[in-house]
């Protein structure tokens, strides 16, 4: 796992900006003359010139000692990066990086939680002598009005703020104002410096290879045991937007503002509505809508229709910080036999009962994101396989999301619609996931599959399938 796999920006689009530093000039400066006359003889001296010395700014001399940090953080940022970085300087004058690493793809550091563990870190460290001086670099919405409050969404990223502290001296802020235009970023330099010393900054050079952060420490998620034996694991950054693609259609969902129908759903679903028309919006044949509406959260979930049902025992569960602990995945062995994990849809609800009972019965379902024709049955390393065989396996590409790649025989299908104009279309597919010699159904799920994520033309019956899904399930009634 790299440092840098959290704090991203969403939409990556300043790989190849162009990095401009716009002129700042200070007042001029009015050279004093001073005329000294003396009297001898009665003939003036020639007038003499006063010479002032070149005036050394001491701020852009401190700063300077961390130009690796600041151009590393303009780096990142071209990359679509945002991380919170930070560096100190030893008592033998050398700059070393301190950053926070992601231990798993499931939780990570707010910006202003990393900005406040470094500086709490620094300035123990400065207190007891073990640095002379320290800088923490991150994102903010600072726009020339002292607000150095770390960004956190679309439309406050305003500059790359700058706390410092030398021993001895006070803390200090100031910030690297930059601007967004036509996918370019445009940097304006730090208001306090001069065109040339800001050019000093923005000019310097990294060194290819060099490892710029020696020094890291891990996040790690939150996890305890309850009363019930159950472990429960945290997650913030988790969301829903990899499972609306699955409901929408990859490119559609990229492309159509269903934010804003989904926005529009969830304000109707908080009026009561007595004629019972938003009932049409959020309830069709397969698949529902279910809304989450309470004093703190308001969200919604696509939930897939399904009368399958297994018993299941819970082991683990991962609950999501990021929305208020009223989502999770819910994880342990069903039929006593094979391991699921499943995104819980009724979890708002129900979560006392999750975090208490361990045996129940679910209706698990999934979403497909992918499907393909399954053509070869050889394994990578070349073993054989049977025509019958089916699997599921945890995705690596979307961890934590009760997400799996599988190879299933397409049971049955029939064609669905979503929406009130039936403008979304797909297929609900009994998906075998495990081939079992005395249970037809021993895994064998509902999916919903848009039609724009499936890879090939014609579905036929008992056909073999690839692709990848993510598990759905509520307590059955």
């Amino acid at each position: 796992m790299g440092i840098f796999d959290f704090f991203k920006k969403k939409n990556n689009t300043q790989e190849n900006a162009a990095v401009l530093v716009q002129e700042y000039r200070k007042p001029e400066e009015t050279i004093v003359q001073e005329i000294v006359e003396e009297f001898v003889d009665e003939t003036p001296e020639v007038p003499l010139q006063a010479v002032e010395e070149p005036k050394i700014n001491e701020e852009f001399e401190k700063i300077k000692t961390y130009n690796d940090y600041i151009v590393y953080s303009i780096a990142l940022q071209l990359r679509g990066e945002y991380t919170p970085l930070s560096a100190f300087e030893k008592e033998n004058g050398e700059v070393e990086g301190f950053a926070y690493m992601v231990t798993e793809d499931a939780y990570a550091l707010s910006p202003q939680e990393a900005v406040d563990k470094m500086e709490a870190k620094f300035e123990t460290e400065l207190q007891e002598g073990k640095i002379k001086s320290y800088m923490i670099l991150y994102h903010s919405q600072f726009d020339n009005n002292g607000n150095h409050n770390p960004a956190a969404q679309e439309g406050e990223f305003k500059a790359i703020s700058l706390v410092y502290r030398f021993r001895g001296e006070d803390k200090a802020k100031t910030a690297l104002s930059y601007i967004f235009e036509n996918q370019n970023i445009t940097y304006k330099g730090f208001a306090e410096f001069s065109h040339e010393e800001n050019n000093v900054i923005m000019n310097h050079q990294l060194i290819d290879g060099k490892n710029y952060f020696t020094n890291t420490e891990g996040i790690a998620a939150p996890e305890m045991t309850n009363e019930a034996g159950i472990i429960i694991r945290k997650s913030n950054i988790h969301n829903l937007v990899n499972t609306w693609s699955g409901i929408f259609g990859h490119q559609n969902f990229q492309t159509k503002d269903y934010g804003q129908y989904l926005t529009n759903v969830l304000m109707q679903s908080t009026v009561s509505d007595p004629s019972g028309e938003g009932k049409s919006k959020t309830e069709f044949e397969d698949v529902r809508f279910k809304t989450i509406i309470t004093d703190e959260l308001s969200t919604i979930i696509p939930e897939v229709k399904t009368d399958y049902t297994l018993d299941f025992e819970t082991r683990s569960i991962r609950e999501w910080e990021n929305a208020l602990n009223l989502q999770a995945i819910v994880a342990g062995p069903a039929r006593d036999t094979f391991g699921v994990w499943f995104f819980a849809t009724d979890y708002a609800e129900n979560r006392n009962k999750y975090l208490t009972q361990t045996h129940f019965n679910i209706n698990i379902s999934g979403i497909v994101f992918i499907l393909d024709v399954h053509e070869s049955f050889d394994l990578p390393d070349g073993t054989k396989i049977s025509e019958d065989f089916t699997t599921y396996a945890p995705s690596n590409e979307v961890p934590n999301y009760a997400c799996f790649d599988f190879i299933a025989q397409l049971v049955d299908f029939k064609e669905t619609e979503l929406l009130e104009d039936g403008s979304v279309k797909g297929y609900i597919l009994k998906l075998k996931l495990i081939t079992h010699e005395e249970r037809e159904d021993y895994f064998t799920i509902d999916a919903f599959v848009n039609k724009e994520n499936i890879r090939f033309e014609t579905l036929t019956k008992g056909m073999k399938v690839a692709g990848a899904l993510q598990l759905q399930g509520k307590m059955a009634e």
